[in-house]
C-alpha cells in the first residue's frame, strides 16, 4: 500500500506493475495480431490495409519495447546511482530491488528478441504450417487422410455449454456453501475460547456456529442437485448428438467399425464424461475455494505455520499432473479393451442361435474373457498407481500436517507460559481444522485431475466420431420435380474402402429405362450387389458417375431420392417392434395405409391370425415370423413408400414353394408401373425381364433379352445349362433333359 499511496521513482516498484500489466493485455496481443497479419500478406501481397497494419503493429510494437527498455533502465540507473552515492538514500525492499534488476534484464531481452522479430516475419513463408482442407471444410494432411483434432481438457468442458444457466445457479450456491464450510473452523476455535470465558458467550458462538451449518446445508442441496441435473441433462444431449452422428456415417464406416465398440462409446464413454463436465467441476471449484479461503484465514491467524503446510504443495502438484498424463493414456487404452469386450458380447448374442447351433459357448466365453483380461490388467495397473500415488500424497501431506500439529503445540505451550507470546488453544484448533481440510481438498484435487484425464482419455473416440464427416453426405441436394426412373452408368469404377486391394466395379456402362425390368445376373461375387448399393448410395463410385432422371446421384438429395427407392432383400431384417411398425419405417402412415399395402403384399391374411393383429410383436429382426412372412412385410414396408425405382435382391431364393408362390405374387403386383432392378439366381425370376444383363468379374459380360442371350452361345447360356443340370436326370425315352424338381424351368428345357 505504501508503494501506492506513497509513491516515489526510487523507492516504489508500483510503476513496475503497471508497465507489466500493459505488456499482457497490449504488448503480447499486438505481437500475435503482427503474426497473423503478415501470414495474411503472404497470401495477399498486395492489399493495402494488411500493408498499413502491418506497419502499425510494426511501429506500436518497437515503442512499446523500446519504451518499456528506457524507462526501466532509468529507473534502475537513478536507484544504483542513489545506492553508490546517496548516503541518506533509504534502500528499497531487497524483493523490490530484484524486482527492478528482472523488469531491467527482461526489458532489454524483449527489445532484443523484438528486433530479431522483424527478420522472422520476413521467414514466416518457409516457415508456417500449411492447413490443408477437402471440399467438405475437414482438415486433411498431405496424404489425403482426416486430421484428428485434440481433445482437451477445455474442450471436454465445452460439452456444457448449454447449461451455463443451471451451472451458474449452482456455482452461486457452491459459493455460499463453501464459505460457510470455511467460516466454520473459525467459529470451532471461538468455542473453545469461549468455554474458558463464560456460558453466556459459549451458547452465542455454539447458536452462530449452528445457523453457519444449516445455511451451508442449504445451499449445499441446491449445489449439489443444480450439478447433477447439469450433468445428466449434457450426457443426455451428448448421447443424443454422437447417436446421430454415428447415424449419419457412410455404409463404408460401418464395414470398418464393429457394432459392439460404438454401442460402447454410447454407453461407458458418455457416462466418463458426465462427472468431469458438472459433478467434478463442482468438486474442483470446491475445494479450490476450500484451499485458497483456508490459507487466507490461516495467514490471517499464522503466518509461520501456513507456511509449514504449503512446503508440500509444489511436490504435490508436479505429482498431479504427472499422474494425471499417465491416467489419460491407460483410460483411454482401457476404454478400448473394454469396447472390444462389448462387441465380442453383442455379436455372441446378436447369434445365439449360430452359437447354440455348433455348441460354442465355451468359445464365446473364452473369446469375451481374453478381452475383459485385458481390461482388466490395464485396470490393475491404474488401481496400482492410483494406490502409489494416493498412498504417497497422504504421507506428504499428513507429514505436514504433524510438523503444524508439533509447532502449533510448541507455540500454544508458550502461550500458556506467557500470554504475550504464542496462540490460544482456540486459534490452534482453528488452525488444526483448516489444516484438514486444506489436506482433505489436496486429495480430492489430486484425484480429480486423475478423473479428467480419465474424461479426456474416453472422450478421444467420442470427439473423433463426432467430428467425422462421412465421405457420402446424407444432406442437401437438388429435388426433380418429375422423377422418371431412368438409371444410368457412365463408365463406372468401384473398390470397396474396406477392400483396397481389389476393384469390385470395372468400367462399368449400362441404362436402365423407365418402366423396365432389368435382371442382373451372373457368378457369385461378380459386382450384382454391388450394382444396387451404388444405385441406393450406400457408396459413390471412385470413376464415373451414376445418374438418375439425368442428373448425377450425387448432386441429388440423398434423403429425399431414398424415399424414391425401395428394396427388398433375400434375407430382410425387421425391428423388435410391432408389424404395424415395421411397415410404416419410412412414413408416417395411417392403419389403413399400412393394411392397404399389406393386402398387396400377400401379408394381410396372416397377420390377422395373429392374436394382436398388426400390433404383434415381431422380435429381434423378425425371429417370431417365417421366412416368407418376413419377405411379404419387408415388401409391404417397401410399397407404402410408393418408389419410383424397386430393387430386388432374390427375394424369394431362400423361401419354401408355397411361401415362394405368394412371395412371387405381392413382387409382381409391386413391380407394375415402376422401374425394377432385381438380381436374380433362378431363372424363372428373369424369365420376364426386359433386360438381361449378366455381370462377370465387375463387367457386364453380355447383355439382351433371355431369348437373345441363349441363342448366343455365351456365359448366359452356361449359366442355364448348369442350373437346369442340377436338378435334372435323362430321359431313357425321349434321350432329353427332365427337371425333377420343380416346374419352375420346364418353359425352358425346349
Amino acid at each position: 500500500m505504501d508503494s501506492i499511496v506513497a509513491y516515489k521513482l526510487k523507492h516504489s516498484v508500483f510503476d513496475l506493475a503497471i508497465l507489466g500489466f500493459l505488456k499482457v493485455i497490449v504488448h503480447a496481443p499486438a505481437v500475435t495480431v503482427l503474426e497473423s497479419v503478415t501470414l495474411k500478406l503472404i497470401d495477399h501481397p498486395y492489399k493495402g490495409s494488411l500493408h498499413v497494419a502491418s506497419k502499425l503493429l510494426h511501429i506500436l510494437n518497437f515503442f512499446l519495447s523500446l519504451g518499456s527498455l528506457a524507462f526501466t533502465t532509468t529507473k534502475g540507473g537513478l536507484v544504483l546511482y542513489d545506492i553508490l552515492h546517496e548516503k541518506s538514500y533509504t534502500h528499497m525492499h531487497a524483493t523490490y530491488n530484484a524486482l527492478l534488476i528482472s523488469a531491467v534484464t527482461f526489458s532489454l531481452i524483449e527489445f532484443g528478441v523484438f528486433c530479431y522479430s522483424v527478420k522472422a516475419m520476413k521467414n514466416l513463408e518457409s516457415i508456417r504450417i500449411w492447413h490443408i482442407y477437402d471440399e467438405d471444410g475437414q482438415e486433411i494432411d498431405k496424404d489425403g487422410n482426416p486430421v484428428k483434432k485434440k481433445v482437451s481438457i477445455g474442450r471436454v468442458l465445452s460439452l456444457a455449454k448449454p447449461e451455463i444457466p443451471l451451472l451458474t445457479t449452482a456455482t452461486f450456491c457452491l459459493f455460499v456453501s463453501s464459505g460457510t464450510q470455511m467460516i466454520a473452523p473459525l467459529y470451532f476455535g471461538k468455542v473453545v475460547d469461549a468455554a474458558q470465558k463464560s456460558m453466556s458467550e459459549l451458547n452465542k458462538t455454539i447458536l452462530t456456529l449452528f445457523v453457519i451449518y444449516i445455511g451451508g446445508a442449504f445451499f449445499a442441496m441446491g449445489r449439489s442437485w443444480l450439478y447433477t441435473l447439469s450433468g445428466h441433462r449434457v450426457v443426455a444431449r451428448l448421447r443424443k448428438d454422437l447417436f446421430g452422428s454415428i447415424i449419419k456415417q457412410d455404409i463404408a464406416f460401418f464395414d470398418t467399425n464393429r457394432t459392439g465398440e460404438l454401442c460402447n462409446r454410447l454407453s461407458s464413454d458418455t457416462q466418463v464424461v458426465q462427472n468431469a463436465v458438472t459433478v467434478n467441476i463442482s468438486m474442483l471449484a470446491r475445494n479450490t475455494l476450500q484451499i485458497i479461503g483456508s490459507l487466507i484465514l490461516m495467514f490471517t491467524l499464522n503466518p509461520a505455520l501456513t507456511g509449514v503446510l504449503l512446503s508440500v504443495v509444489p511436490v504435490v502438484a508436479i505429482g498431479a499432473v504427472q499422474y494425471g498424463m499417465f491416467m489419460k493414456k491407460q483410460y483411454q487404452m482401457f476404454q478400448d479393451r473394454l469396447g472390444d469386450a462389448g462387441t465380442q458380447a453383442e455379436e455372441s448374442l446378436s447369434s445365439i442361435r449360430t452359437v447354440r447351433t455348433f455348441s460354442a459357448e465355451k468359445k464365446s466365453c473364452g473369446l469375451y474373457g481374453k478381452d475383459i483380461d485385458k481390461s482388466y490388467a490395464i485396470g490393475a495397473k491404474l488401481a496400482a498407481l492410483g494406490g502409489i500415488f494416493e498412498g504417497g500424497i497422504g504421507i506428504l501431506v499428513y507429514g505436514a500436517i504433524t510438523l503444524v500439529l508439533w509447532y502449533g503445540g510448541r507455540l500454544v505451550h508458550e502461550h500458556v507460559n506467557d500470554p504475550s507470546k504464542g496462540i490460544s488453544p482456540g486459534i490452534f484448533t482453528a488452525f488444526l481444522l483448516y489444516s484438514l481440510q486444506i489436506a482433505l481438498a489436496f486429495a480430492m484435487m489430486s484425484s480429480l485431475y486423475g478423473d479428467f484425464m480419465k474424461a479426456v482419455g474416453a472422450s478421444v473416440r467420442i470427439f473423433d466420431l463426432m467430428d467425422r464427416k462421412p465421405k457420402v453426405s446424407n444432406e442437401n441436394g437438388r429435388r426433380i420435380p418429375d422423377l422418371n426412373g431412368r438409371i444410368e452408368f457412365k463408365s463406372v469404377e468401384f473398390i470397396y474402402p474396406s477392400r483396397p486391394e481389389t476393384k469390385v466395379i470395372k468400367d462399368l456402362t449400362l441404362t436402365v429405362e423407365p418402366g423396365q425390368m432389368v435382371a442382373l445376373v451372373g457368378p457369385s461375387g461378380g459386382g450384382k450387389s454391388t450394382l444396387v448399393n451404388l444405385i441406393e448410395r450406400f457408396y459413390d463410385p471412385d470413376v464415373g458417375c451414376i445418374s438418375l432422371g439425368g442428373v448425377d446421384l450425387r448432386e441429388l438429395d440423398p434423403e429425399w431420392i431414398r424415399q424414391k427407392i425401395s428394396m427388398v432383400s433375400q434375407e430382410p431384417t425387421l425391428f423388435a417392434c410391432s408389424i404395424k411398425e415395421n411397415i410404416a419405417y419410412g412414413k408416417q402412415a395411417s392403419l389403413d395405409e399400412v393394411m392397404a399395402v399389406a393386402k398387396e403384399a400377400n401379408a394381410h391374411e396372416f397377420i390377422t391370425t395373429f392374436e394382436d393383429g398388426y400390433d404383434t410383436l415381431v422380435g429381434e429382426r423378425g425371429i417370431r415370423l417365417s421366412g416368407g412372412q418376413k419377405q411379404r412385410v419387408a415388401i409391404a414396408r417397401a410399397l407404402i413408400m410408393d418408389p419410383k425405382i424397386l430393387l430386388l435382391d432374390e427375394a424369394t431364393s431362400a423361401l419354401d414353394a408355397e411361401s415362394e408362390h405368394l412371395v412371387q405374387e405381392a413382387i409382381d403386383r409391386a413391380m407394375k408401373g415402376r422401374t425394377v432392378v432385381i438380381i436374380a439366381h433362378r431363372l424363372s425370376t428373369v424369365r420376364n425381364a426386359s433386360k438381361v444383363v449378366v455381370i462377370d468379374k465387375g463387367e457386364i459380360a453380355e447383355q439382351g433379352t433371355h431369348e437373345e442371350l441363349l441363342e448366343r452361345n455365351g456365359v448366359y447360356k452356361r449359366l442355364v445349362l448348369r442350373q437346369l443340370t442340377a436338378g435334372a436326370v435323362i430321359d431313357p425315352i425321349t434321350d432329353k433333359l427332365v427337371n425333377v424338381g420343380t416346374n419352375d424351368n420346364d418353359d425352358l428345357l425346349d
